[in-house]
C-alpha cells in the first residue's frame, strides 16, 4: 500500500514540475512575440523611449510601473481596448500628463 502512496505522491509531483515548465516556457514565448509596438504616432516620452528601447513588452512593462507608482489599478482606467493595439480612451493622455506624466 505505501508503494501505491509513494508512486502516486512522485506522479503529482512530476505532473506539476512539467506544468509549471510549459507554462512559463509558453509565457516567455508569448513575450518575445509582442515584437515592436503597434503604434507609430507617440504622444508621451515614456511608451516612445520604451517602444524604441524594447518594443511592445518594454512598453508593457513601463506603463505596469507607472501605474503602479501611480496607484492606477487596472490598465482600462485609461485603455478601451487592450492587446494587441492598447485603443487609448478620450481622456487617457490628459490622465497620463495629470499623473505627472511627460
Amino acid at each position: 500500500m505505501s508503494k501505491l502512496g509513494f508512486l502516486t505522491a512522485l506522479t503529482a509531483i512530476i505532473g506539476a514540475l512539467t506544468f509549471a515548465t510549459f507554462s512559463s516556457s509558453a509565457r516567455a514565448e508569448d513575450d518575445a512575440a509582442a515584437g515592436p509596438c503597434k503604434r507609430t504616432d507617440f504622444k508621451t516620452e515614456l511608451v516612445k523611449a520604451a517602444c524604441t528601447k524594447g518594443g511592445q513588452k518594454e512598453a508593457k512593462d513601463a506603463m505596469k510601473k507607472f501605474a503602479k507608482d501611480n496607484k492606477i489599478k487596472s490598465c482600462n482606467q485609461c485603455h478601451a481596448k487592450l492587446a494587441p493595439n492598447y485603443e487609448l480612451k478620450d481622456d487617457a493622455f490628459a490622465q497620463f500628463q495629470k499623473l505627472g506624466g511627460k
